[in-house]
């Protein structure tokens, strides 16, 4: 089994994270991708409820076979880290044989030797690197990059949680940012006004 894991604060998911979750899954052959959203992100100080993204990744993912959502962070009451996240996801599995690939963009792989322990996260997982906002993988110094895969090819859509966000708030339309269902969540529970 080769295995996705995406982590992250989803808040909210948007159409950008699906469709470069599919474009890694087929890419690397994936058997599937998990979505791992956290609970209280250590890089963020405001975020909407857990149990609010909780639902909106599991709407978003739900028609998707490949697609699955763990709740591993999201019921902590603490802040998580991607290590310790890695560690519970191997081990619980039954196949000691299973590969594991971390999945973030460039964005956040600039700043990865400052995350804890992100030798050790090299040695459980595979880094699989996305372009996110024309973040160029190749002016990073650490030395965690020749260990990542960087999928130069992948799509870049500017698309952002704080964009959808800011436009919400603003009072404009995000029709075809995120998929229906969650902008229904969204208007639903006043998401970001």
């Amino acid at each position: 089994m080769k295995i996705g894991l995406y982590g992250g604060t989803f808040d909210p998911i948007h159409n950008a994270h699906l469709i470069i979750s599919q474009y890694i899954k087929e890419e690397l052959q994936l058997d599937k991708v998990i979505f791992i959203p956290s609970a209280y992100p250590p890089h963020k100080s405001t975020f909407s409820q857990p149990e609010i993204r909780l639902k909106m990744v599991y709407s978003a993912i739900k028609n998707n076979a490949s697609f699955e959502c763990s709740e591993l962070e999201i019921h902590q009451k603490r802040q998580t880290y991607s290590v310790d996240t890695i560690r519970q996801v191997k081990g619980g599995l039954s196949d000691s044989g299973c590969e594991l690939f971390w999945i973030m963009g460039s964005d956040n792989f600039i700043s990865f030797d400052t995350w804890k322990n992100p030798q050790e996260i090299c040695t459980m997982t595979r880094l699989v690197i996305f372009p996110r906002n024309h973040n160029d993988v190749h002016l990073t110094s650490h030395k965690f990059k020749e260990q990542a895969i960087y999928l130069e090819r992948a799509p870049i859509i500017d698309i952002s949680s704080t964009y959808v966000r800011s436009l919400v708030k603003s009072g404009r339309s995000i029709k075809y940012l995120v998929p229906e269902i969650v902008e229904d969540i969204i208007v639903k529970e006043k998401l970001y006004v």
